[in-house]
């Protein structure tokens, strides 16, 4: 995987998540893959991606670990 700045000038969004979920695909191959999900932006990120790269042969975990926001619990399990 391939880590550099992406100036704005450069950010194509669509270009960027075809090619992060063509690498995730690339990586997994045909097998499966796990994630954890904490609610969070980069967790988020990372589990919309490997969803579009993998559909069910993802699993993602998501851990109620008793310090979020009333509600917020509810709220990720229902987005995701």
């Amino acid at each position: 995987m391939d880590i550099r700045e992406i100036t704005l000038q450069e950010l194509n969004p669509e270009q960027f998540i075809a090619r992060q979920v063509a690498d995730i695909a690339a990586a997994v191959g045909g097998g499966r893959a796990i994630n954890a999900l904490s609610g969070g932006v980069d967790s988020s990120v990372v589990t919309l991606l490997g969803h579009r790269a993998l559909g069910d042969r993802l699993m993602t975990c998501f851990i109620e670990n008793g310090l979020m926001r009333k509600g917020e619990p509810q709220r990720v399990a229902a987005v995701f």
